[in-house]
């Protein structure tokens, strides 16, 4: 019964390292190109924790507090950026100024949003989450045929 657990346990584990991998590669190349991260979360749902540079670590989500702090004028020196393990572990995304999926209607004006940015730039940046898997697939691959693995010769007979 227990390696079943330890076994689904080590499936959720690697199934979120293959997504962290995925959403790290849209987190850096939108960064790259300019455009303003909101959110760079693992998982899905409410936020368990939280992190923003300026503010710390905390429980659940900053976004209300941070959106107070812009209004009354001291948001400086706080990333716009928040950092977030959500409470169901499977999946995860990055949130970028401007991008709307639920809402293609929506438009952002501002300068770093990701609707102003270069077409080109975007393309890198909707890639970019791809040519990370392959990439971990090569190093993975490459590791484990390194390692080896144990197996008794095929007898014949």
């Amino acid at each position: 019964m227990f390696s079943t657990a330890f076994d689904l346990l080590l499936v959720v584990i690697g199934f979120g390292a293959v997504v962290f991998i995925h959403e790290l590669g849209h987190f850096l190349a939108a960064r790259w190109a300019g455009i303003r991260v909101l959110a760079f979360a693992v998982g899905f749902g409410p936020a368990l924790i939280s992190f923003r540079r300026g503010m710390g670590v905390r429980a659940g989500s900053s976004e209300g507090q941070y959106a107070m702090m812009l209004d009354q004028g001291k948001g400086v020196g706080v990333s716009p950026t928040e950092y977030r393990l959500n409470i169901l572990p499977f999946g995860g995304y990055v949130k970028m100024l401007g991008q709307e999926d639920g809402n293609p209607y929506a438009v952002s004006d501002d300068s770093d949003s990701f609707q102003s940015c270069k077409p080109w730039k975007r393309m890198i940046v909707i890639a970019a989450g791809v040519v990370m898997n392959i990439i971990l697939a090569a190093v993975l691959f490459v590791i484990v045929f390194m390692a080896g693995m144990k197996v008794e010769p095929a007898r014949v007979g």
